[in-house]
């Protein structure tokens, strides 16, 4: 990579290193400045061009060529570990001189990796540490782009205020020397020890981490994980999903977050109130009680994913006609037993929480089961009101009560649902409209299931048919008058064995026409329909057979 308007030979890797030793007069000269760059694996291979182009880009305007060598060895994991190498020319290019560049040393160049002392610009190391945070802003982007979670950051463990113990220095020619004579040393086998050592705890993290998200009942940190590192687990499962938020502030207010789902995250707060990000709809929901705690959460959520906010409102409510609103924290045992009953339903999206079991019933729709108790919240959906009768017909011994202001043709919906599912709705009297349409939705019910019971019985006769005229006895004497005398009049072997081999939707479309046939049948020979049992033929005589004496 070169800059704009440079001479063909730049692009010739044994011309352009050449003429760069050329141009220096020492023995010791600094030919090139290196840097070695990692490419997280989560950035697909066909943006790795772009993402060369973009960390190279300041160094080509400073007037460096730029050589660049795409590494792929395999990691102690095992898996692929790309990363580039960077050669910078220290010199600029320079038409004028017998070597392609010029006399004096790049000071554009030294400025973007050098400061301190005789180079100016700040301390020593600052160019470097702004040059390493602009690196990792550009991997973040192409991260994000790739629409990866994961994030780098320059600054290092102490800066983040990481208990991790960074690994002592190598250098390269420490490096070299262990790979000569294919030994370690007592500090590469200190470092080789403590990479053996962070891959088996980042294993473990990981296993106790799924076991922990995949477990029944409320969501906990693992078990070695004890407060107060609890609360820090849970800003690290916010930090996993929005990767470019700061949640810290929320530290103390977070009571579960719930990430069992790769495309929702769900979060409560100690005041009751939800807050739930999900991916597929791209919007933050809030609802529950009244936070500034959670809505500032729903906030943070949304700057970072760039999703929307959506407050929802509790809508509705239901009670079992002798109970109340829980006014204490559910036991969890309670909640996961109150869980598996709406998974037995049919119901996947659910979370058990102390307040109650969420369910979640569409884009905007959610009910809060308290176990005597249930909140409708967002719009009063028909699949709400059918889930809310299911659990009165279930758990409610068939009798619901509604509890606070309702929409009142939710109400009507409502009964109407209980109607179907044989529920009673105490205290609510239909007007006649409402009484004349379910009575017509029944005759309409009952009209199809008579005509369902019909098509079934068809299905079941053209079954019984086609194995009649296979030759099944059986299955001809189960058959009505003028389908047997079809079978066994009407028809001659061959026409038999073309039926036993046709379609049962064309037999049954054509059961009708069989039946004329049949009848006529009958008309012309009474005796069409009798079924005459088969004689057994006796077993063939073995004249070579032993017999007694």
């Amino acid at each position: 990579m070169a800059p704009a308007g440079s001479a063909a030979w730049v692009y010739d890797r044994q011309q352009l290193w050449s003429r760069v030793e050329l141009a220096e007069r020492r023995r010791d000269a600094q030919t090139a400045r290196e840097l070695q760059i990692a490419i997280p694996r989560d950035v697909p291979r066909e943006r790795w061009r772009a993402f060369v182009a973009d960390v190279a880009t300041p160094y080509l305007a400073a007037g460096a060529v730029v050589d660049v060598a795409v590494h792929e060895p395999r990691a102690g994991d095992g898996a692929e570990q790309p990363h580039v190498h960077m050669l910078l020319t220290v010199r600029a290019l320079d038409a004028t001189t017998e070597t392609g560049f010029a006399a004096k040393r790049n000071e554009a160049v030294s400025a973007l990796l050098t400061s301190g002392g005789s180079h100016g610009g700040g301390a020593r190391g600052d160019a470097l540490r702004r040059e390493r945070e602009r690196v990792a802003t550009i991997i973040n982007d192409h991260l994000r782009a790739a629409g990866s979670r994961r994030r780098a950051d320059h600054r290092s463990y102490a800066a983040r205020d990481d208990p991790r113990t960074p690994e002592p220095r190598m250098g390269e020619s420490r490096k070299a020397a262990t790979a000569k004579r294919r030994s370690h040393d007592r500090r590469t086998l200190v470092i080789v020890g403590l990479r053996q050592t962070r891959q088996l705890e980042n294993q473990i993290i990981e296993v106790e981490k799924d076991m922990a998200l995949r477990a029944k009942g409320f969501a906990r940190a693992p078990a070695r994980v004890r407060e107060p590192h609890q609360q820090d687990y849970k800003l690290g499962l916010l930090a996993d999903r929005f990767p470019d938020g700061d949640f810290s502030p929320f530290r103390d207010a977070l009571y579960l977050v719930d990430a069992k789902n790769p495309r929702r995250t769900r979060v409560l707060t100690r005041d009751g109130a939800w807050v739930e990000s999900d991916d597929e709809s791209g919007t933050v929901s809030l609802w529950g009680p009244r936070s500034a705690n959670a809505a500032a959460l729903a906030d943070a959520i949304a700057v970072s994913t760039g999703y929307g906010v959506d407050r929802l409102e509790r809508s509705a409510s239901g009670r079992k006609p002798s109970g109340n609103k829980r006014k204490q924290a559910m036991p969890e045992a309670e909640a996961v037993s109150l869980a598996d009953k709406w998974h037995r339903r049919g119901y996947m999206d659910v979370t058990e929480g102390p307040s109650g079991v969420r369910v979640g019933l569409g884009p905007r729709s959610r009910l809060l089961d308290s176990g005597d108790h249930i909140d409708l919240v967002g719009p009063v959906s028909e699949v709400a009101l059918r889930a809310l009768a299911t659990k009165a017909a279930e758990d409610w011994g068939g009798s619901l009560t509604l509890d606070g202001p309702w929409p009142e043709e939710a109400i009507g919906r409502l009964w109407l649902e209980c109607q179907r599912q044989g529920v009673d709705l105490v205290g609510y009297e239909p007007p006649p409209e409402l009484v004349a349409e379910w009575n017509a939705r029944s005759a309409i019910i009952a009209d199809s299931a008579t005509r369902l019971r019909a098509v079934r019985s068809e299905t079941r006769e053209a079954d019984i048919l086609l194995a009649a005229a296979s030759g099944d006895v059986a299955a001809l004497r189960r058959l009505p008058a003028d389908l047997r005398a079809f079978v066994q009049g009407h028809l001659d072997d061959d026409q038999r064995s073309e039926l036993a081999h046709a379609d049962r939707e064309a037999v049954t479309a054509s059961l009708p026409q069989f039946r004329r046939y049949g009848k006529a049948e009958l008309e012309r020979d009474p005796k069409a329909a009798t079924v005459v049992a088969q004689p057994i033929e006796p077993a063939p005589r073995d004249d070579h057979e032993r017999h007694p004496t």
